[in-house]
């Protein structure tokens, strides 16, 4: 008796919860609802229109470098081909950017939102110095970390959108990417009011001559810019985007604290089968995180180059080499050819054999990049109801066509505003509607990513150089010749691409039946001593791997197959 009593008398002086705070409970727990999706649907919308605002920004500071191009160079004191070796620069950082964000970007699936933030506050940052360059040197350092940073942003930006939409990402991809043509389309918007008035003693015969190529016209007008003020207007709008990003990932994270993580389990027959978990993907990611990274981290992405030229592919069938070498090459062609067309375009209808007007340059440029989004949102639409395989081949018909027009047509405003509008309005599409295309028949992960963005980079970098050299040496003429060039290849290895995954199927169809899927997969290198301590999984001895995987299984994993790893955390 004296125990209860001592026993009600202890819960009798506990604090017991006031009246008042019992009904601030539920008043918080309803403004905290406030912060959350109230529907799948809702996040997913979300996230798209971050992504679409992010490839608007992606768009101005990429893009802006065009109309400005004639004020960059005559602040560095540079011809055609030094401004091309710069540009050709920003796509080699592209290139490494892709590299590191690819593999991240399939180590770390659900910090793909925090590293789209990290690389558009670098993109804010370089746009911000990028006028202030007074030599070439300086300008193409900074261009190479904005590459970089525009590799890193691409590499976990489609990732993470095929992985919002999955089967029905053909539309969600033309939407996206046709923010980039909105961007473009806003830059010499924002350039055009701060162009500088001419006046024959500020432009000397010495600095024309470096512009023009046209050495029998001496009276050619250098377009200058203030280019400090357009430079930080993009520069907040970038920046403003970083925070719009990290608001929807703050909600989307309160909303569903299950992680879109992926866990791999290894069987005794050393096939992975992918599951997705929450729990165990957190503790993973906490285990891993808490890890120093050193130099043997990044010597591992060498090794990882390595092991996928030198081992890998010896081990691949034919046509998954096919597939790789023909997205490599179809998306050297596409962008290379794009940035071309982007860059050299205004200085063309400005300096070229047309002879354009100041404003007439201004407007053909805005109408290239309108057309460019324009044909995206088109596209968003006809994928409903057409297949990605028929706008694939469709669109790059068109684009050889109408660089065609180009050449052999005129040199007349009228006719070089019809090809351009319709150049635009094939060319646009080509990127979105190739990775539509590809998310048919193989996943969209960090590794397809690194190929598109490998062949990406080189081709802006190989065909944004060749262009500079060539029309510093023979003349503007040359421009649409290249462009024309660049859209054959395109259309052949389109071709062989559609084939090559007609071939293999629909991956969405045929789940059930052992398809086939590209996939990028952290690998201990310790496994291949026959995995003698199961417990050393140290994140910076882990190689990134390129392997071929079966796709989701629908029937129940076996418990003796599930690697140590996932039983210690599954215990915790």
């Amino acid at each position: 008796m004296n125990q209860k009593k001592q026993i009600n008398h202890s819960m009798s002086c506990q604090p017991q919860p006031e009246p008042q705070q019992q009904q601030q409970q539920p008043q918080q727990q309803q403004k905290l609802n406030y912060f959350h999706f109230h529907k799948p649907i809702h996040g997913k919308i979300a996230k798209t229109s971050a992504l679409c605002y992010t490839w608007i920004s992606l768009g101005l500071y990429s893009e802006v470098l065009g109309p400005t191009l004639p004020t960059l160079m005559y602040n560095t004191k540079s011809n055609y081909e030094q401004i091309g070796i710069a540009l050709s620069t920003r796509a080699i950082g592209l290139l490494f950017g892709s590299l590191i964000g690819g593999i991240l970007s399939d180590r770390y699936k659900s910090l793909r939102s925090i590293f789209i933030i990290l690389s558009l506050i670098v993109g804010a940052i370089t746009t911000l110095i990028v006028p202030w360059c007074l030599n070439v040197i300086i300008l193409t350092v900074i261009l190479f970390i904005a590459g970089f940073s525009h590799g890193f942003l691409t590499t976990n930006g489609n990732p993470l959108l095929a992985s919002v939409w999955e089967e029905k990402a053909a539309g969600p991809f033309s939407l996206m990417h046709s923010g980039y043509g909105m961007g473009a389309a806003l830059a010499p918007l924002l350039v055009k009011p701060f162009t500088i008035p001419s006046n024959s003693n500020h432009n000397n015969d010495s600095l024309v001559t470096n512009i023009t190529t046209n050495q029998q016209n001496n009276t050619t007008e250098l377009v200058l810019v203030n280019a400090i003020i357009p430079y930080s207007i993009i520069a907040g709008i970038v920046l403003l985007c970083a925070f719009y990003f990290f608001i929807i990932t703050c909600i989307d994270h309160s909303t569903n604290s299950k992680s879109n993580g992926i866990v791999s389990l290894k069987g005794d027959n050393n096939t992975k089968i992918t599951s997705s978990s929450s729990s165990s993907t957190n503790q993973i990611f906490s285990k891993k995180s808490s890890k120093k990274l050193n130099l043997n981290y990044f010597i591992n992405y060498f090794k990882f180059i390595q092991t996928i030229l030198c081992q890998k592919l010896k081990k691949l069938k034919k046509i998954y080499l096919i597939i790789i070498s023909c997205t490599f090459i179809t998306f050297f062609t596409i962008v290379g050819n794009e940035r071309v067309y982007g860059k050299f375009m205004f200085t063309y209808a400005l300096y070229g054999p047309i002879q354009l007007t100041l404003n007439d340059s201004y407007i053909i440029n805005l109408i290239y990049w309108l057309c460019f989004c324009l044909a995206r949102i088109l596209v968003f639409f006809i994928s409903i109801c057409l297949s990605a395989h028929i706008i694939l081949v469709t669109i790059a018909t068109g684009t050889l066509l109408s660089s065609i027009g180009l050449c052999i047509l005129p040199y007349e405003k009228l006719w070089f505003y019809i090809c351009t509008i319709l150049f635009s309005l094939f060319k646009s599409p080509l990127f979105p509607s190739t990775l539509a295309t590809m998310n048919h028949s193989i996943e969209i992960n960090g590794f397809i990513i690194i190929i598109v963005n490998f062949g990406s980079s080189f081709g802006a970098t190989i065909l944004q150089y060749t262009a500079g050299r060539l029309i510093n040496l023979y003349g503007q003429f040359i421009f649409p010749y290249l462009v024309t060039g660049t859209s054959i290849l395109l259309l052949m290895t389109s071709l062989i691409l559609i084939l090559t995954l007609k071939h293999i199927g629909n991956r969405f169809q045929n789940d059930h039946h052992g398809h086939i899927m590209i996939d990028t997969i952290p690998e201990s290198i310790n496994d291949h001593n026959d995995n003698n301590d199961h417990n050393d999984h140290s994140m910076i001895t882990s190689l990134p791997r390129s392997k071929f995987i079966g796709s989701k299984l629908t029937t129940n994993i076996p418990q003796s197959n599930i690697n140590p790893i996932d039983n210690n955390i599954e215990k915790l």
